[in-house]
C-alpha cells in the first residue's frame, strides 16, 4: 500500500496537508530496511489541547494514526512516538509510545535516560507543537538520538 493510502487508512491529516510526496521521496529507499523511526507528536483527541487533531483528523482517526501508517510503510521498522497527552499512549506490534514534553530540558533528559528510549534513530520527525521555538528545543534535546 502506498504512503498516501496508509495515512488516509489510519485517519492522519498528513496526506491532506501535502506531506506525503516529500516523505515518500525522502524515505522510499529505506522502506524495506530495519529502521528506527521516532515521531514527536502522536496526535491527541483531547479537544482544546495543544496540537489536538479534533477538527483535523479524518473520521476514522484515533491517536497514533501516523505511527500505524509508518509501521505499515516500513515493513521491518520499529516505530516510536512521543507526546505530552495521556490519550496518545498505546502499544501495538512494532509501535511503542512515550510520554514526554520534548521542549522541556528536564523531561527530555529523563526520557533519554530510560532503557525504553530508542537509541540510534534513523528518522526523527517533529510533528508536535508546530512552533519554531518548540521545534528548535526538540531538535536540541533529541538530535543526539539520530545515527
Amino acid at each position: 500500500m502506498e504512503l498516501a493510502e496508509l495515512f488516509n487508512k489510519y485517519g492522519s491529516d498528513k496526506n491532506r496537508n501535502g506531506y506525503t510526496p516529500v516523505y515518500h521521496s525522502l524515505f522510499k529507499n529505506l522502506r524495506e530496511k530495519p529502521i528506527v523511526l521516532l515521531e514527536i507528536g502522536i496526535g491527541t483527541m483531547i479537544k482544546g489541547a495543544p496540537s489536538s487533531m479534533v477538527g483535523y483528523a479524518l473520521p476514522n482517526y484515533k491517536p497514533g494514526g501516523s505511527l500505524r501508517a509508518w509501521r505499515d510503510y516500513f515493513s521491518r521498522g520499529t516505530i516510536h512516538g512521543v507526546d505530552i497527552q495521556p490519550d496518545t499512549q498505546f502499544t501495538e506490534e512494532r509501535i511503542t509510545t512515550h510520554l514526554c514534553n520534548s521542549t522541556e530540558k528536564t523531561a527530555s533528559e529523563a526520557f533519554l535516560a530510560k532503557d525504553t528510549t530508542p537509541k540510534g534513530v534513523d528518522i526523527l520527525i517533529d510533528d508536535g507543537a508546530h512552533y519554531d521555538e518548540c521545534q528548535l528545543k526538540t531538535f536540541y534535546h533529541f538530535y543526539g538520538l539520530v545515527k
